[in-house]
């Protein structure tokens, strides 16, 4: 199609089938994901947190994301919620306090976002944000950071197996600095050159900055738009707590 690219082709992780989040539109899913974001970002009670953290593992539940899925992602959020409580208690008389404030807000977010998100394809993701009105360069941004960047990883390997096939041993001196300056720098060469290729092949095929994608119905039916409904019941009810 002139003027146009299809992105309905990327691999994802398997979603979810047949689960409640997976049946609401794309776009309603993303405005329901913002609003939970802006809820843990604005509320400072605890006891308001506490709700947010409950329906967030009530939308996982409605998800159905695997659980071995979601602790293997909490588990590299936990990280640094390990170094806060390490640390942010000894700060001050409120250390304690904020630290679980913290923990909490983090641990909403995350869920929410996993469980929104993680039923929901790239293409449908980026379908949504046309539908919101994002702007197309932004759009066209993200699609192309999620296409490239395990290109650009995979790129990265291959240097680094060269260099230690080569004899490079990594430490802390000088020659080692150099070694990854000079793989930073071929990286960033190669992922040039890569771009000028596919930006040229994209013109050849008429490309011009508009998307088109495959149509994802979803059509939701009256218990599923009862449940969404309690749930942005639910969520303004947070705000009043």
């Amino acid at each position: 199609m002139t003027g146009m690219i299809n992105v309905s082709y990327i691999n994802y992780h398997s979603k979810p089938k047949g689960s409640f989040l997976e049946r609401i539109p794309p776009y309603v899913k993303l405005l329901l994901t913002f609003s939970v974001a802006l809820c843990v970002a604005l509320l400072n009670s605890l006891m308001a947190q506490i709700f947010l953290l409950m329906y967030s593992i009530v939308l996982v539940g409605l998800s159905g994301v695997p659980v071995k899925r979601l602790l293997k992602r909490l588990m590299a959020v936990d990280g640094f919620v390990l170094m806060l409580w390490l640390t942010l208690p000894f700060s001050s008389e409120e250390g304690v306090a904020t630290a679980t404030l913290i923990t909490i807000r983090i641990h909403a977010a995350v869920l929410a976002f996993m469980a929104l998100l993680q039923t929901t394809s790239m293409p449908e993701i980026l379908q949504a944000l046309c539908q919101l009105r994002f702007p197309s360069k932004l759009v066209a941004l993200l699609h192309f950071t999620y296409r490239y960047i395990h290109v650009l990883a995979e790129e990265s390997s291959r240097i680094h197996r060269s260099m230690a096939l080569r004899g490079f041993e990594p430490s802390l001196n000088l020659r080692t600095f150099r070694a990854y300056g000079y793989l930073i720098g071929m990286l960033l060469f190669r992922s040039f050159v890569r771009s000028q290729r596919v930006y040229s092949a994209m013109l050849l095929r008429g490309f011009n900055g508009t998307y088109t994608f495959l149509t994802f119905k979803s059509r939701l039916s009256r218990p599923d738009f009862l449940k969404l409904a309690v749930l942005y019941a639910i969520l303004v009810g947070c705000l009043m707590v």
